[in-house]
C-alpha cells in the first residue's frame, strides 16, 4: 500500500504546523485527528488538497479510517512533482466543468441548458471560459430556475456562481468539495451516492493527471 501526504509550501502540516522531513517521525500512540502521524491512500486524496504533495513511507501498525491513516511511524519517501502551479489550475478547471455539466443537465432545455453545457465542455478542454460571465449566467438561470420552482436546478446554478467566486481566493480543496455539494444537489436517483460518486471521479482525475497506482 503507497500513502501520500498533502502539505503546504515548505513540507509543513497543514494542521499541525510540524515540518517533515525524510527521516523518520514516530509518535507514542495513535489517537485520530489527535496523536499520531496522519497520512493518505490514494482515494483519500481530495479531502486532503494542499501545495505540496508526498509520497510517505509507514513502519509498523496503521488505523485506516474511512478519508484518512494513522501511524505511528512514518517520513516522506519523494514529492510528487506532478502536482504543482500548473496542476492545481487544472483540477479548479476540471471542478468548474463539473459543477457546470451538473448545472446545465438539471436546468434542461426549459431553462436554456445550451450556454451551461458550452462552458462546461470548454473548461474541461482547457478552452477560452470569462468567468464572470460564466458567473453571470449562473446567477441568471438560478433567479428563473427559482421562479419555476426548480429547486435543484438553482441550487446547482447558485453552486455554480459560488465556486467561480471562490477560484480567487479559496484554496483549491474547496472547490472540489463545492462540486461534490453541486452533485449532491441535484434530483435523487435511487441508490445512487452523488456525493461519494463525484469524489471518485476527483480520486480518478487526481490518480490520472499525476499517474499514481490505485492498487
Amino acid at each position: 500500500m503507497r500513502y501520500y501526504k498533502f502539505l503546504t509550501a515548505g513540507r509543513s502540516g497543514p494542521f499541525s504546523r510540524q515540518t517533515w522531513s525524510t527521516g523518520w517521525r514516530s509518535e507514542p500512540a495513535i489517537v485520530p485527528c489527535r496523536q499520531g502521524l496522519h497520512v493518505c491512500r490514494v482515494t483519500d486524496l481530495p479531502y486532503w488538497i494542499h501545495d505540496e504533495l508526498w509520497e510517505v513511507e509507514v513502519d509498523g501498525p496503521v488505523l485506516e479510517l474511512e478519508r484518512q491513516v494513522v501511524a505511528g511511524r512514518a517520513r516522506l519517501r519523494a514529492q510528487v512533482d506532478g502536482w504543482n502551479a500548473q496542476a492545481r489550475r487544472e483540477f479548479v478547471r476540471a471542478c468548474l466543468a463539473r459543477i457546470a455539466g451538473h448545472a446545465a443537465q438539471e436546468c434542461g432545455a426549459a431553462l436554456d441548458d445550451g450556454p451551461l453545457a458550452a462552458a462546461a465542455e470548454r473548461l474541461a478542454e482547457d478552452g477560452p471560459v470569462d468567468l464572470a460571465e460564466l458567473a453571470a449566467l449562473a446567477l441568471d438561470r438560478q433567479e428563473r430556475a427559482a421562479l419555476r420552482g426548480r429547486s435543484a436546478a438553482a441550487r446547482n446554478c447558485g453552486y455554480l456562481a459560488d465556486a467561480i467566486e471562490m477560484t480567487e481566493s479559496y484554496p483549491v480543496a474547496a472547490l472540489g468539495y463545492v462540486a461534490a455539494r453541486a452533485a449532491e444537489a441535484r434530483t435523487p436517483t435511487v441508490g445512487v451516492d452523488r456525493y461519494q460518486v463525484e469524489r471518485e471521479w476527483q480520486v480518478r482525475w487526481l490518480s490520472d493527471r499525476l499517474e499514481l497506482p490505485t492498487g
